[in-house]
């Protein structure tokens, strides 16, 4: 069964301060802990107060990881997690040797996320030259080809992320990112099982839920586009997209 990681505040279930005998760590109320739920039934309203710190520890290590918020909140979760567990160093360094805190993979994924595609490709293409073996430099590669419209590119890319990853048999953002390209050569079959498979991991996924809508407007299903969109807003009623196929 595949886990999710929700991010939940500590606003009012954290204290200020963690202490570990003389020593201290300033809790920062305005970033939520990443939890990693492996049920995935559980009730997504979960409370930060009934979990247990395995849970904790989990979705800091998978966030930290995945790379897919902001560095200074992954700094963040590095330092509260060798404050409460000095014994995960090590994990944390194998995840340094990965090259996921190298300076061309770093700025890479900014660029990326910023619209910049091209100027990302030179230098997600050297990392890769140092660490081939990274799937997430694969699927940054195959982010920002699919960007640039170069869908065959792209398509490669993604399915060696796929394949690297191993552990997860590729993640939802992978698999989104490869339906898309999927759509684009006219491969619908292809794209909704990765779609599919994608929502199985993560079924509060906005986009992919969109992308599902896409996908059945693009092979004639009407009704199926507006049950995916319906389901879009119950999570987001102001998304734009469903709203105008929607309503």
């Amino acid at each position: 069964m595949k886990s999710r990681v929700v991010f939940l505040s500590v606003k009012e279930n954290f204290p200020q301060q963690l202490k570990n005998g003389e020593d201290t760590f300033e809790i920062n109320f305005d970033i939520p802990i990443p939890v990693e739920i492996k049920d995935e039934n559980e009730d997504i309203n979960i409370s930060i107060a009934n979990l247990n710190m395995d849970m904790i520890f989990s979705g800091m290590l998978r966030v930290i990881e995945e790379k897919q918020v902001k560095q200074e909140l992954i700094d963040y979760y590095c330092k509260l997690l060798l404050f409460l567990r000095p014994d995960i160093a090590d994990e944390l360094n194998k995840l340094k040797e990965q090259g996921l805190a190298e300076e061309n993979y770093l700025q890479a994924y900014n660029l990326v996320k910023e619209g910049k595609a091209q100027e990302a490709l030179s230098l997600i293409q050297i990392f890769l030259e140092s660490y081939p073996l990274v799937w997430s430099g694969w699927f940054i590669l195959g982010w920002a080809l699919r960007i640039l419209y170069r869908w065959e590119d792209a398509k490669a890319a993604l399915l060696k992320a796929i394949e690297l990853d191993s552990e997860n048999n590729g993640n939802s953002n992978t698999r989104n990112e490869l339906a898309i390209c999927l759509m684009e050569t006219s491969d619908y079959t292809g794209a909704k099982r990765e779609l599919e498979t994608a929502l199985k991991e993560d079924p509060f996924n906005i986009k992919i839920i969109s992308n599902l809508a896409v996908l059945a407007l693009k092979t004639g299903n009407e009704d199926e586009a507006k049950a995916y969109f319906k389901k879009v807003l119950e999570i987001d009623s102001d998304d734009p997209l469903a709203k105008k196929y929607f309503l």
